[in-house]
């Protein structure tokens, strides 16, 4: 009998149901409930237990875009101090938020990847707030005085499980889904400079040639002037009846506050010359409360894979930010603090450009601002989890003065809990001491030490299964307890039957100072020794963006050692990091097919033939291998078989690929309506190399043709 579990009930049994949710899944796929709609083979599973989108231990509470940093955004609120499969010495377990991204209201969705966290059982009887973030590059933009291009973002928040690739319509057992509009930073192509011109030329272009040519020179952005502010008496005139005095003379009136001259120098005058009631704008101030019919913070989280504080920012209004997206538009400022125990450190501000948008959705936009902390001085050794408390205030267009009990005007504040995580086994609490955290995308706790593979979960959110490395390969990492000396680094690397010896080549950084992104800086090793300038300092708060030590392009196949090296220029003390063993493998799989029936290779058939021949596949890490027959329009209907099993693909990880390969029949059962074509059967095979530090795989492929007639 089917039976309904509420969020309120016995947290005991809900925690047994989360210890064996994977064996449940694994003897019914439906048994929390219907999952995939759209799967109709998983229908004669009958569902045991109500339970999908349960948010009683995790829960997904905003998702925003910073259209400037191209990031988008996720918060997680973590509500259990257990059912997380173990305290912080262990693995514990995953929350998982994959992302989709529709440009069409809803109607299709693009996959966006899949990000994670280790959640684990803490002695804390408080919620925790968690932020997980990831690169999102929009395939469709405008120029500023077109159609702003406003998507909808849609995330699933999935507890030990991950969303699969490509369902958007996939709902968690544990977790829920969320959309949230956004706002698309405006083109910089030189297109939108000329489109004009055309007009003037009678030049006619369509909507989807304008798309075509700007897609087409994306690429090669060009900016003419500085975007400029709309002066007061523009803003008084567009926003007449739409936006109080209040707002549009509010930085000004900021501004002469805190001018001890103001009043001496008539300035004041300045509101009647505009026509600006005075009045109206100092009683605003006088109230000493939060204003946020125009934005609201809503969210604050700590990523901890990345040391960063995050907040959702909820814009609401068409009209009120100080122009359009031609314009400078105002910024929305977020101030961050944290508590570790002795009262409200600040971290920093950061921001995030805002605009006027006349179709902004009736739900608003969702923004965010991150902010690069360092937090060495407050995380414990391994295994010893910290707590702290946070706090963001939200001030429009003017930045909030060091103050965490100030009140802005127009915004307001949040805080939350959030865990600081352990320092990594192996670093000492109170040493310098260097450590690469990440090789090739990969925990350095997730590569053996003894064969150089990884085994886990990537942080792009794929799983590598003895997987080895290629191409550009990042290293990143920090140098804890770091102390107020210049340090200069370099990376070195030993490879085979090679001596350990400097990585040479450039490295592109950013800093990020109080909020306050740098430009991208090119460090060159210094020649012979590869010394680079170590750029952070935690003294000035000025730390390097996601970490990065610098990238290594492997030549040779084998066992690689990797550490680095710290020289302390003022006291003439070099610090040794962590050496990371990895292997690299530079082979493409070795792929055949052959067509045996019939006539062989390039042969002929009629419609309705069954077509099949030999396959093998081989490569030393194998991870899939597919067999199909293209052009797939005309040869719809047909049916591919791999070792007399319907299927079209077999995979490591799936159990039907032995690791090293293999090789035996298959065979294409062509249906008798298909057109009479030229054909070609495919066999795609990849391996499990982490390439380029973002995914699988080194790929091969081979075609034969046959006719059909």
């Amino acid at each position: 009998m089917k039976r309904n579990v509420k969020e309120g009930e016995d947290t005991g049994k809900m925690v047994e149901l989360r210890n064996n949710a994977k064996m449940f899944l694994l003897e019914n796929p439906n048994y929390f409930g219907i999952q995939d709609k759209e799967n109709k083979l998983l229908q004669e599973f009958q569902p045991v237990v109500d339970l999908l989108s349960n948010t009683g231990f995790e829960e997904l509470t905003c998702v925003s875009y910073n259209p400037q940093l191209q990031r988008l955004s996720a918060h997680i609120k973590i509500k259990q101090g257990f059912g997380y499969a173990g305290g912080p010495c262990t693995n514990g377990s995953k929350e998982f938020v994959r992302f989709f991204v529709s440009y069409d209201g809803g109607a299709t969705w693009d996959d966006e990847g899949v990000v994670d966290f280790d959640a684990h059982d803490l002695a804390f009887d408080i919620d925790l707030c968690y932020e997980l973030g990831k690169a999102f590059i929009p395939k469709k933009r405008s120029c500023c005085d077109r159609k702003a291009v406003l998507p909808l973002v849609k995330a699933i928040l999935s507890w030990n499980t991950m969303p699969p690739a490509g369902i958007w319509w996939w709902m968690p057992v544990w977790g829920n889904t969320m959309n949230a509009g956004i706002q698309i930073a405006p083109s910089k192509s030189i297109i939108c400079h000329f489109h004009h011109l055309f007009e003037k030329i009678d030049i006619k272009i369509s909507e989807e040639q304008f798309d075509f040519l700007e897609n087409a020179v994306a690429d090669y952005d060009f900016t003419s002037t500085t975007q400029e502010n709309i002066s007061i008496k523009e803003l008084k005139r567009y926003y007449s009846g739409k936006v109080e005095d209040a707002r549009i003379g509010y930085q000004f009136a900021q501004q002469l506050l805190a001018d001890p001259n103001a009043i001496s120098d008539n300035k004041f005058a300045f509101f009647k010359k505009y026509d600006l009631d005075l009045k109206s704008i100092l009683e605003f101030f006088k109230p000493n409360k939060f204003n946020t019919g125009y934005e609201e913070v809503s969210c604050v989280g700590l990523n901890r894979n990345f040391n960063l504080l995050n907040a959702a920012v909820h814009v609401k209004r068409s009209t009120g930010y100080s122009g359009d997206l031609c314009k400078k538009g105002s910024w929305e400022y977020l101030a961050y603090y944290m508590d570790f125990g002795a009262g409200w450190v600040y971290m920093g501000t950061s921001s995030v450009n805002v605009h006027d948008i006349p179709t902004i959705p009736d739900e608003g936009l969702w923004y965010n601002a991150p902010l690069s902390v360092y937090l060495t001085p407050y995380q414990k050794k391994w295994c010893e989890t910290g707590r702290a408390k946070i706090k963001v205030i939200l001030s429009w267009a003017v930045v909030p003065p060091v103050d965490p009990n100030w009140v802005a005007p127009w915004g307001d504040w949040e805080e939350c809990n959030v865990e600081i995580k352990p320092l990594p086994a192996g670093v000492p609490q109170d040493e310098i001491y260097p450590f690469i955290e990440l090789l090739g995308g990969m925990p350095v706790d997730l590569i053996s030490n003894a064969t150089g593979n990884a085994t886990g979960m990537h942080t792009l959110g794929f799983t590598a299964n003895d997987s080895p490395f290629d191409g550009n390969i990042t290293i990143r990492g920090r140098l804890f307890n770091q102390n107020a000396h210049s340090f200069k680094y370099r990376l070195m690397i030993t490879e085979p039957a090679t001596p350990i010896h400097p990585v040479m080549d450039q490295v592109i950084i950013k800093t990020d100072t109080f909020g306050v992104l740098s430009p991208a800086i090119t460090l060159t090793p210094s020649i012979p020794d590869g010394w680079i300038d170590y750029l952070a300092n935690p003294f000035s708060n000025t730390v390097i963006v996601d970490d990065l030590f610098g990238n290594f392009v492997p030549s040779k196949n084998g066992k690689h050692y990797m550490r680095i090296e710290f020289w302390d220029v003022s006291d003439n003390v070099i610090y040794n990091s962590n050496t990371v063993v990895f292997n690299v493998d530079k082979i493409y799989p070795d792929v055949d097919i052959v067509i045996t029936s019939g006539t062989g290779d390039c042969g002929d058939f009629a419609p309705g033939d069954t077509v099949s021949g030999t396959y093998s596949i081989s490569d030393t890490y194998c991870h899939s291998m597919s067999i199909s027959i293209t052009p797939a329009a005309e040869a719809a209907g047909s049916v591919v078989s791999i070792d007399g099993i319907a299927t079209s693909s077999l995979s490591y990880a799936g159990g039907t690929l032995p690791g090293a390969g293999q090789s035996g029949t298959w065979q294409i059962q062509t249906p008798a309506t298909i057109k009479p074509c030229g054909y070609n059967v495919w066999i795609n095979g990849n391996d499990r190399t982490i390439v380029h530090s973002s995914g699988f795989y080194h790929h091969s492929q081979l075609a034969k043709g046959f006719c059909i007639g």
